[in-house]
């Protein structure tokens, strides 16, 4: 991608000096950096020297890490409201969340990253202490499927809260000709990083059009990589499972775009396959005239490790639930506009953490005799 302004990258970039893998590890993030772009990169090394805490004389805080998406998706922008919302107020109030020395006890950082796969896999492996997640990649993991298919410890992913509704966008150039998925043969389509919950989705949806990745030419992109490919017709268009409006998108509007709609038939039969993947639609004029397109649509949910401490769940679940918070989310982003404390069960797949069914039994959300999900 070209013309990435460095002020941008830094300001979207959050890694800390917890996000190396010890030196004996699988240098998948040493890999990750080298296709990157210089600017993203040098945004990286820059964040981590700027995230590593100062030595002091006291307790230092906790940080928080959050594992969220690509920089021009949906899950990165709400992923750091919810981490300054943490750090600002774990409980609510000006003071709240301070230790004696007058430190917040929590620091929220987000993290980049591949997505859905990648945040479960990281939540298991203690990488990062939560993550947004599709509520179908969550059900699988907890199941232990699919790709998480002899990984025990990736089934104790539990829920804190359900956030928003994420939808399949399969972005195509209006002049590639391309009208369903039936039409992505021969054509050129990024259908996302390996790890995300988008891949996992279309292949679900190639299957279901009895097509598979043989079928066409795909590439292994996040949206913000297939920009300047998309313009120069190098890639006819790009799939993501996101929020609405996607950056990506508007950035090339400009050049005429399809939204490739799914079957209701075929959204019924994934759905009887995989009961967390619904029928939905993108809206019309969320993007300049495209008017709606049916499609599935997935949950978003901020998941943790079973194994983390239920006060700390039930403070991380007050913190994104207080006013503070919920009034930055949905000031801060077009996709926060529909976050709320009415809908925070909705959609839920796997049990919730005992911190966070705490909350919201105390909120009147789940009564003694309901069952937390």
């Amino acid at each position: 991608m070209s013309g990435c302004q460095t002020s941008r990258c830094l300001l979207g970039i959050h890694p800390t000096k917890h996000s190396f893998p010890p030196l004996h590890r699988p240098s998948h993030w040493l890999v990750g950096l080298m296709t990157r772009p210089a600017c993203t990169v040098a945004a990286m090394l820059i964040g981590v020297l700027l995230a590593a805490p100062f030595p002091s004389t006291g307790e230092t805080a906790r940080q928080f890490r959050i594992g969220t998406g690509g920089l021009s998706g949906v899950y990165h922008p709400i992923g750091k409201l919810i981490a300054q919302g943490i750090t600002a107020t774990v409980t609510g109030g000006k003071d709240a969340g301070k230790n004696e020395l007058g430190q917040h006890e929590l620091v929220g950082v987000a993290q980049t990253s591949g997505g859905s796969v990648a945040n479960a896999l990281a939540l298991a492996g203690g990488e990062i202490e939560a993550g947004l997640i599709q509520a179908d990649v969550a059900w699988w993991a907890f199941r232990g499927e699919g790709v998480f298919a002899g990984n025990e410890r990736v089934r104790r992913i539990r829920a804190v809260a359900s956030l928003y509704p994420e939808k399949l966008q399969i972005v195509t150039r209006q002049d590639a000709g391309i009208r369903s998925v039936a039409d992505f043969r021969g054509k050129r389509i990024s259908i996302d990083e390996v790890g995300s919950g988008s891949l996992m989705v279309m292949r679900s949806v190639l299957e279901a059009h009895n097509l598979s990745e043989r079928d066409f030419s795909p590439v292994y992109l996040k949206p913000e990589f297939t920009i300047e490919k998309i313009r120069m017709s190098q890639l006819q268009g790009f799939v993501v499972m996101a929020g609405t409006p996607m950056e990506a998108v508007n950035r090339i509007s400009d050049l005429g775009l399809f939204l490739v709609p799914i079957a209701p038939e075929v959204m019924q039969s994934i759905h009887a396959r995989f009961p967390y993947l619904v029928p939905g639609e993108v809206a019309a004029g969320v993007y300049p005239g495209i008017p709606s397109t049916p499609t599935l649509q997935v949950h978003a949910l901020l998941a943790v490790n079973a194994s983390m401490n239920e006060d700390v769940v039930y403070k991380i679940t007050s913190a994104l639930w207080s006013e503070s918070t919920l009034t930055a989310i949905q000031n801060g982003h077009p996709q926060g506009k529909v976050v709320s404390l009415q809908t925070a069960l909705n959609g839920i797949s796997i049990p919730l953490h005992p911190g966070a069914e705490r909350f919201y039994r105390e909120r009147g959300l789940l009564s003694k005799e309901t069952p937390a999900p």
